[in-house]
């Protein structure tokens, strides 16, 4: 009996226990349409200071929209030229960059400056998403944090703001208006996805324009004057039978629908700046100027409505505020111009797809010319970066030598002195079926520095690698043995001038003094190259040129060929020259090339696959390859087509890839290959 009675006193206690359970997670649901404020009375505080209790306060409501909320820049601009500095900032999505960066006291024009003046692409990085997003934003917040600083706090900024986030743990809204400024912006636009959600005070964040992009109701629980900026989503050439296409206008609608029942409820008294950028897909990172523009024409188109909202002007601390920034985003331009680096302030790790080209915008390999595939591992610290990539190389830069073999490569980079870059980097291939292990590795130290006003970049190179193929490996085309080669490199790159009709892409000239030896014989070579880029912005069109010269210092001829030297050929003759120091084949003392291509790049050409991808600087090419490498005046021609675009991930990390094919006369044989030009 007592047994018994202990047993149903247990029950008693599991049922009450689960009937609290059972409550609490009723309340839990009931209350998921409350949000949760942090720093909602010292935000009231904050807007009353700034009004004294004499007049209502402006409010700003910023919409999400991606890419297109960059309009709000443009907003921004022509509010400030009719005197109106609004007292607070309510902002969701991407909506908050614009709004925290104005938040934090910079100017519209400072705000499109920092963002214009750098390349997007190089301040994210791609990760395999074990966090919960396969972008990693790490670059691009020590990108704001070297204009604003590293310790920055939402309660201590200029203008109070507001910024609304959705947590994954309560499933309830958040609003913050205080807390380190760095961990909010991120949790802004932390599309789910894309990018991983942040924790913040025990919450999850996410993006909170996933439910609703014009928060209105918010606004108006502290102003009774509210000016509304919407970058709303209608581009009516989708394909909507497209699965990735589908769940993004499913997710579009909700949000749109609840943002729209917002503004409705207050459309008799909020001014509403709709911006006529709702045809532009969510990732045209790159149109920023053109976005900036629409939002000031479309803010002027409300000068009237406009006319009544009180007019504080821009105090004198804010002024001097800006002057302090305007220094810190010129040392910030200065060092990222130099060698596209952010130092990173926060040391992060990454994890993911590597594809470590020889065909990069920094590449200074000579005997090496292939790119390495696999899980590569990154870690950054400051000025330093540490990887390793392991996976497979392959070469597809010619038909005559596809090949892939087993690698592993390792990389680091430390940025000193602002002006100096210096790397090293080895590579361990094994050619399996010759069972043959290939080892590269090498150095460089290059300075750079600006002339003329910074529309001359100068930069002095030295760098030694080798490649040692142990077994005559045919993957390394014809470099076998031990190979090493010497580099001292001055080079010029003129800053390239936007202009209607004609213009000139950046232009770069570079004399080598190069030493190639085995540790047996060594042989000294004078190098000089032009690049060039003549575009006819009316009709699309542009003309490339490449031309390089090289002769051997010791007037014994056979002058070496590399394959960056970019003649497109089979041709073994060709591409062996010079590579055996004790073969002599070739009497001729130069090796002379030019590259010219004529072609077609429509700026409006611009497909995407589900916006998930963009294809944008796209263009086709008619390629003539010419090389004076015999006595005779007769060069060798390769003559062909050439097709390059820059295959884009939600605008913002991109991969130029160029596939070309076309007819070698020096062997009489088609010739056509593929190479990728990695941007880091």
């Amino acid at each position: 009996m007592k047994s018994l009675k202990k047993f149903l006193a247990m029950l008693l206690l599991l049922c009450m226990a689960v009937s609290t359970l059972a409550g609490m997670d009723a309340d839990d649901i009931l209350s998921a349409d409350l949000p949760v404020a942090y720093g909602d009375a010292q935000f009231r505080q904050r807007v009353l200071e700034r009004t004294n209790g004499e007049r209502s306060p402006v409010g700003l409501v910023l919409s999400g929209g991606s890419a297109r909320a960059f309009a709000h820049i443009g907003v921004l601009k022509y509010l400030e030229e009719q005197d109106i500095v609004v007292d607070f900032i309510i902002s969701n999505s991407m909506g908050s960059i614009v709004g925290l960066m104005y938040a934090a006291g910079l100017s519209p024009d400072q705000i499109l400056e920092s963002i214009t003046g750098v390349s997007i692409q190089s301040l994210f990085d791609t990760t395999i998403p074990l966090q919960g997003g396969f972008l990693d934003s790490a670059r691009f917040l020590a990108k704001i944090a070297s204009i604003l600083g590293s310790d920055l706090k939402l309660e201590n900024l200029p203008i109070p703001i507001i910024v609304i986030n959705e947590d994954l743990v309560t499933k309830r809204q958040i609003h913050i208006s205080e807390g380190d400024f760095y961990t909010v912006l991120r949790g802004s636009f932390a599309l789910p996805v894309y990018f991983p959600p942040v924790e913040f005070r025990g919450h999850l964040l996410l993006d909170g324009g996933v439910t609703n992009i014009v928060p209105v109701d918010l606004a108006y629980e502290y102003a009774d004057s509210v000016i509304v900026s919407t970058t709303f989503y209608d581009v009516d050439t989708l394909n909507l039978k497209n699965p990735l296409t589908i769940l993004n206008v499913s997710l579009d609608i909700g949000k749109r629908r609840r943002g729209v029942e917002e503004l409705k409820r207050s459309l008799d008294d909020v001014i509403w700046i709709r911006n006529d950028v709702e045809d532009v897909s969510f990732m045209e990172f790159s149109k920023v100027d053109y976005l900036a523009q629409k939002g000031y024409e479309s803010a002027k188109a409300q000068e009237q409505a406009l006319l009544g909202v009180y007019k504080s002007g821009i105090s004198s601390e804010l002024s001097l505020l800006r002057l302090q920034l305007q220094q810190s985003i010129k040392s910030g331009k200065d060092q990222y111009d130099l060698f596209n680096h952010v130092p990173v302030n926060v040391s992060s790790h990454l994890l993911g797809t590597g594809l470590d080209s020889d065909y990069s915008n920094f590449d200074t390999s000579a005997l090496k010319d292939d790119t390495t595939l696999g899980l590569k591992y990154v870690w950054k610290s400051g000025n330093l970066s540490l990887s390793t990539n392991a996976g497979f190389a392959f070469n597809g830069v010619t038909n005559d030598h596809f090949a892939a073999v087993p690698a592993v490569r390792t990389q680091v980079d430390y940025h000193l002195l602002k002006h100096l870059k210096a790397t090293g980097y080895a590579s361990l291939l094994f050619d399996v079926a010759k069972k043959a292990p290939i080892l590269s590795f090498g150095a460089v130290l290059e300075g750079r520095l600006f002339a003329l006003r910074n529309t001359l970049r100068l930069g002095l190179m030295q760098s030694f690698e080798q490649m040692s193929n142990f077994q005559n490996s045919s993957y390394t085309d014809y470099w076998n043995g031990t190979t090493y080669l010497y580099t001292i490199r001055l080079e010029g790159v003129l800053a390239g001038q936007k202009r209607q009709g004609w213009s000139f892409s950046d232009t770069s000239m570079a004399f080598n003094y190069q030493i190639l030896g085995d540790y047996s014989a060594n042989r000294s070579f004078l190098t000089a190259r032009v690049e060039s880029e003549l575009e006819q912005n009316s009709w699309d069109l542009f003309t490339s040129v490449e031309s390089f010269a090289r002769f051997a210092l010791d007037g014994n001829g056979d002058v070496p060929f590399f394959t960056s030297d970019g003649f497109r050929t089979t041709n073994a003759l060709i591409k062996a020259q010079g590579h055996d120091l004790s073969l002599s084949t070739n009497p001729a003392n130069h090796l002379v090339g030019i590259n010219l291509a004529i072609g077609y790049r429509p700026s409006s050409f611009r497909p995407t696959m589900a916006e998930l991808f963009i294809f944008q600087n796209s263009s086709v090419a008619v390629y003539t390859d010419l090389l004076w490498h015999q006595k005779s005046f007769k060069p060798s021609l390769s003559l062909g087509l050439e097709v390059q675009t820059d295959i884009s991930l939600i605008g913002i990390r991109t991969l130029p890839v160029t596939v070309y094919g076309g007819w070698d006369q020096s062997v009489n044989t088609f010739v056509w290959g593929f190479f990728f030009n990695v941007i880091f």
